[in-house]
């Protein structure tokens, strides 16, 4: 059996060729943290076949998980501004490859079978303890087919470096775990003891790709005989935040209570009932409803200090007036609760307290930004689904680095955390129709993957290349929080290297991974 190596930072591909790669290069891994390699053999598995997988040599205190590479499909490349394209010309000087194509994405754990027929390809992930001993160590991985038996031997350099505990992170991170689609996909609903199980195996994901924020559905309308609210329910809210509080994420948020109509209408409306405007006695009335109910649930729940509050998806500027009502009326019910919102308006001084700022916004009004951040105030990044473009997003037809490099981006800017609303919004068959459509019919869809990070498998979530290169980005980010401490200049002449801009890049897996080395080595040296 032929194989080759190929980083964890670039994709492959069904039809990717194998080339001299055949010693595994050095993993670089620092403790607490994890690294991890692609190989690619020319073996083809014919269906569902026993596997048994030896491991010699295993530092102490590193965990090994092999995973499957299995493909995607994307059909239509990212537009060269919004939605998709079939306009290959238009986009080619950013997409790495023109639609359709294959490509591998998903990675579902090797346990004792390989259940789908194809191409055989590996991820191998190794995790390293905090306690681990620094040093070069020589794992062999020993996996044993029918007819075929794969030995690989690995070169693993732990690192003295550490990457924090969740619990201890400095670096943020949100991916929106839209419950509604997960019991779509699965054929659940709330409450039962399915939903729990479903609800616990996505939380597990999170949390091991290193996120550490959950936002929660919002509370309910309750209506009497004549259609008016006179009550909330919290009851799912309440729900999810106990789970994922004992899961282990650091923070919960509050679900969003208004929206815009259009970006240039300056009234925000409450998103139940009719619709009240923010700035009426009525939308008053129900938000006063709303945030009682909730400071006792938060209250009883003794959610206080681990609980912040949304409000609405994306303020615009022509709305930040009716914004700073609502959130006045927050604080007024909800007091010492911080409020964390997805932004597009810089002129909401002092309405919240952590702005995730969409990245394009951020350096469109950069200077008004570094202004506030001079302030003190705290930012945030994200990404959605426009721009499009070669736009840092975590699509599947954008170089694979750019999901690991959006981490690096957003440090360079001060940023402490990082918003991705696209974690499992996807087709039932996500693997078969990567591009989440608004319009089918006339082909106006996301950007191939740009809605979901994981894809639905039997009784959860299965992760992706993707999904991998956000716990290893937000660990890269932790790692370079601790050098921006000690030596802010070395950490930007770094990050300088990769990118510049959220634009403007360097999408080489191996200057990713040249680049993450010094990193490593660096607080080494400072240690």
């Amino acid at each position: 059996m032929r194989l080759m190596f190929a980083s964890e930072n670039e994709w492959l591909y069904p039809d990717t060729a194998l080339d001299d790669r055949t010693q595994c290069p050095v993993l670089d891994c620092a403790r607490g943290g994890s690294a991890g390699v692609q190989v690619l053999t020319d073996h083809t598995v014919g269906g569902p076949v026993p596997v048994q997988l030896r491991w010699q040599g295993l530092p102490q205190g590193v965990r090994s998980t092999v995973y499957r590479l299995l493909p995607a499909h994307v059909s239509d490349n990212s537009g060269a501004e919004l939605f998709t394209t079939l306009d290959y010309e238009s986009v080619r000087h950013f997409v790495t490859r023109q639609a359709p194509f294959d490509v591998y994405d998903m990675t579902r754990p090797v346990e004792n079978s390989l259940p789908d027929a194809g191409r055989l390809g590996l991820y191998i992930r190794f995790d390293a303890a905090q306690d681990c001993i620094p040093g070069l160590y020589a794992p062999v991985l020993e996996m044993i087919l029918p007819e075929e038996t794969l030995k690989v031997t690995f070169a693993l350099q732990l690192h003295a470096c550490c990457v924090p505990p969740l619990h201890k992170a400095g670096f943020h991170c949100i991916n929106w775990l839209k419950t509604e689609q997960m019991c779509s996909q699965h054929g659940i609903s709330f409450p039962s003891p399915e939903y729990t199980a479903v609800l616990d195996a996505y939380l597990k994901d999170q949390v091991d790709m290193r996120t550490d924020y959950l936002m929660l559905p919002a509370g309910d309308p309750v209506t009497d005989a004549d259609g008016r609210v006179v009550d909330f329910d919290f009851s799912h809210a309440v729900h999810v935040g106990q789970r994922a509080l004992a899961a282990g994420y650091n923070v919960i948020l509050g679900g969003f209570v208004a929206e815009w109509i259009t970006c240039a209408d300056p009234r925000l409306i409450l998103l139940w009932g009719e619709q009240a405007e923010v700035a009426s006695l009525e939308a008053y009335a129900q938000l006063r409803l709303y945030f009682e109910k909730l400071w006792k649930t938060i209250n009883e729940n003794g959610w206080l200090g681990r609980y912040q509050q949304c409000l609405v998806d994306e303020p615009q500027l022509a709305n930040s007036d009716h914004y700073r009502i609502l959130a006045d009326i927050c604080r007024k019910f909800l007091p010492g609760v911080p409020i964390n919102d997805p932004v597009e308006s810089c002129n909401l001084e002092g309405a919240l307290d952590i702005w995730v700022v969409k990245q394009a916004v951020f350096e469109a009004h950069l200077e008004k930004f570094r202004a506030l951040q001079a302030l003190g105030e705290e930012m945030w990044i994200y990404t959605c689904g426009f721009p499009a473009g070669s736009m840092m997003n975590r699509v599947l037809d954008l170089p694979l680095s750019v999901s690991r490099l959006v981490y690096w981006m957003s440090v360079g800017y001060g940023a402490k955390g990082f918003l991705h609303w696209g974690y499992n919004v996807h087709n039932p068959a996500a693997q078969l129709d990567t591009i989440y459509w608004r319009n089918r019919e006339e082909r106006i869809g996301l950007p191939p993957g740009n809605g979901f990070v994981v894809y639905p498998g039997a009784g959860g979530p299965v992760q992706s290349m993707r999904g991998h290169a956000q716990r290893t980005g937000t660990e890269d980010a932790e790692l370079l929080w601790q050098l921006m401490k000690k030596d802010e200049a070395a950490a930007q002449a770094l990050i300088a290297r990769l990118c510049t801009g959220f634009d403007a890049y360097e999408p080489s897996a191996a200057a990713l991974d040249a680049v993450r080395r010094e990193l490593l080595c660096a607080l080494d040296a400072l240690a």
